[in-house]
């Protein structure tokens, strides 16, 4: 009898999956997309193993998720996570016109981690990697090492990573260095 209540409670105990809270995490990958953009937004749910809920966004999504200013899933406590993470963003409300702007101005210098030149007519404006369409094999080593980019174009900034890019490419000590390797 006592054999038996040990086997039963040591299965139950060994049958029970103790799962890690999800949480969400945004992202961004920095590549040539089918709609003109260069850069590719995503939002989903890990538990640390897992991921779910993934949804591709745009970049009016993300700012008004990401500020809390649209209830989203992603968001689910409408916290300011531009303003939690360091990083210039959210939504400018003109005094005027009422009108609301999205921003984030990291955003517009992703695209300078990979070209040398910005890729489209219409502007002359300088990227910082070191070759045309790529970075250098030493920037590319660079982003794998202190971001977790395995390969720009086909893999996406996150989680916390997302949010430390975002806030470097505005540092212009970071950029130079950058620019060097």
């Amino acid at each position: 009898m006592r054999t038996v209540l040990i086997l039963i409670v040591a299965f139950l105990s060994l049958s029970v999956q103790f799962r890690n809270e999800l949480r969400s995490v945004f992202g961004v990958r920095v590549s040539y997309q089918a709609n003109g953009q260069m850069v590719t937004f995503i939002a989903y749910y890990t538990d640390g193993v897992m991921e779910t809920n993934r949804k591709f966004l745009t970049f009016n999504e993300f700012v008004h998720y990401a500020s809390g200013e649209w209830p989203s899933i992603y968001n689910r406590n409408r916290m300011n996570l531009f303003e939690l993470n360091g990083v210039q963003g959210g939504i400018f409300r003109d005094s005027i016109t009422r009108k609301e702007t999205p921003y984030c101005f990291s955003v517009d210098s992703l695209w300078k981690l990979r070209f040398r030149n910005y890729p489209f007519k219409g502007s002359m404006e300088e990227g910082w990697s070191q070759d045309e369409f790529l970075p250098s094999p030493a920037q590319q080593k660079f982003l794998y090492k202190n971001y977790g980019m395995a390969h720009i174009d086909t893999k996406f900034f996150v989680d916390t990573n997302f949010w430390k890019l975002l806030q470097d490419v505005t540092n212009e000590e970071w950029i130079a260095m950058y620019r060097n390797l």
